[in-house]
């Protein structure tokens, strides 16, 4: 393997123990220390950035990893909609709130974006894009218009088209 980039190293800290043949080519770097069935609690930092990060091995007693940064990715994970407890908002099997087209739930005036739809796209752009549609959707319920306002339709003279050149 290449000497690491950006790191000397790389802690993959997970819950349980990857499938061998497919953490083999990870845990071949030398700069990878993998800490498997351990629980990352929390991120530690100052007004420098992150300084460290907490984890506990199951069965053990939390400890310090002194780290620069933390990258954070947890597949499958169910939404944290906890703060929903007991409101009308509806859910999906996956525990996601369910939304339409514009990102409206089934309470009116209450709107959902991003990983807490439970969609399966964990992206920083789908999550930007449902905030887009949502901000135009909560601007439409807000002024009680049927249809949204677009700024972006531009008449054209009479006789004259649009062309488009890729």
């Amino acid at each position: 393997p290449p000497p690491p980039q950006f790191a000397k190293t790389i802690y993959w800290i997970t819950l349980t123990d990857p499938d061998p043949a497919a953490a083999a080519h990870l845990l071949s770097h030398p700069s990878v220390q993998h800490l498997p069935k351990h629980s990352m609690l929390s991120v530690e930092g100052d007004a420098s950035g992150v300084t460290g990060v907490t984890v506990k091995p199951r069965g053990g007693v939390p400890a310090v990893l002194a780290v620069e940064g933390a990258f954070l990715y947890v597949a499958g994970a169910k939404p944290i909609t906890d703060f929903l407890k007991g409101d009308a908002v509806e859910f999906d099997e996956g525990g996601g709130v369910v939304v339409d087209a514009e990102m409206a739930t089934n309470v009116p005036g209450v709107y959902a974006i991003g990983d807490i739809r439970n969609t399966p796209f964990k992206q920083v752009v789908v999550a930007a894009s449902d905030g887009c549609i949502a901000a135009m959707a909560i601007d439409k319920y807000l002024k009680g218009r049927k249809s949204f306002k677009v700024d972006w339709i531009h008449d054209l003279p009479e006789g004259e088209t649009e062309a488009a050149a890729v």
